[in-house]
């Protein structure tokens, strides 16, 4: 069945995981994201070709989607696969498979992004407001496809393979496009751009579930200027907030002043710190970004017994 699927019990169980730190994010990021480029992608661009411009963040997103789908499985004798978007964001990616001829079922933790989704994909696909872990799928349905666009690392990396392998039909597959970290040591305490586990261990745990690495790719130096861009973005709010204290410390001292110590007791000094380089720093570069990272595409399948 098709459709935007969720009952009043599924809605009160996943309203805790609805509010997570990474579903309010996501909501957020949506925002800003729609209104910069008119489109709902969640992810990073690919910037081969392109100039790193704010007026190229959606081509180069548009260009990341279509480099991804080459990676799709391609079945001669069946053109219509059945795809699990886990972490499926606004839909944006989904739509696009469904436009393809795809069936996709959703899985997302957020009841605002699937608002988002039922709207990009039309009410053409089975939209689930929960986590991956907690997903349960209809009357034992299984797929060719498990695809995870910039979701694999909210995951433990066990879990997500582990149970995507469960969930796909004799010929199935996994594709992964995500970050990974190098093994370059991180130092201070300002989180470096990027995320997710280890390379490393994500090759042990491939080798652990037996499963096929039938292709990989690294485009981490094609994706790092998403972090540049997001930098200024940043550095744009660090701005306006500089102006505004400037102007209050001569029209609102005592107001200035009572703001800073309500700022000290709601945030402690390790997030206060974290925060202003954020905003004020250009610490967050592409060099940083590939220093630290592996921006992996990975397209997997379980070996046969």
């Amino acid at each position: 069945m098709k459709g935007f699927k969720v009952s009043m019990k599924a809605y009160h169980k996943n309203t805790k995981s609805q509010e997570s730190s990474r579903a309010v994010g996501l909501d957020i990021a949506l925002k800003i994201v729609s209104f910069v480029t008119g489109k709902e992608h969640l992810h990073y661009g690919y910037w081969n070709g392109l100039d790193v411009t704010l007026e190229n963040l959606g081509k180069a997103q548009e260009a990341y989607t279509q480099h991804l789908f080459k990676y799709l499985p391609q079945k001669k004798s069946q053109k219509k696969l059945k795809i699990l978007d886990i972490g499926g964001g606004s839909g944006q990616i989904a739509s696009y498979l469904i436009d393809l001829g795809h069936q996709v079922t959703i899985i997302i933790p957020s009841s605002i992004l699937a608002k988002h989704a039922k709207q990009n994909t039309q009410g053409k696909a089975e939209i689930q407001p929960t986590t991956f872990e907690e997903y349960t799928p209809n009357k034992n349905i299984k797929f060719d496809l498990c695809l995870y666009a910039e979701s694999f690392q909210y995951i433990p990396i066990r879990i997500a393979l582990q149970k995507a392998s469960q969930l796909l039909n004799k010929n199935g597959e996994i594709l992964i496009a995500d970050c990974f970290r190098s093994a370059n040591e991180q130092t201070g305490i300002f989180r470096k751009p990027g995320g997710g586990p280890s390379l490393a261990s994500m090759e042990s745990e491939i080798k652990k579930q037996h499963l096929e690495i039938v292709a990989r790719e690294e485009i981490t130096k094609d994706v790092a200027p998403s972090i540049e861009l997001e930098q200024q973005f940043y550095n744009t709010i660090g701005f306006s907030i500089n102006r505004v204290v400037r102007s209050l410390k001569i029209t609102r001292p005592i107001s200035l002043k009572f703001m800073g110590i309500l700022y000290k007791l709601l945030l402690s000094k390790r997030k206060r710190l974290r925060l202003e380089d954020r905003l004020f720093e250009k610490t967050r570069s592409k060099d940083s970004f590939i220093q630290y990272n592996h921006y992996m595409i990975f397209r997997l399948k379980p070996l046969q017994k």
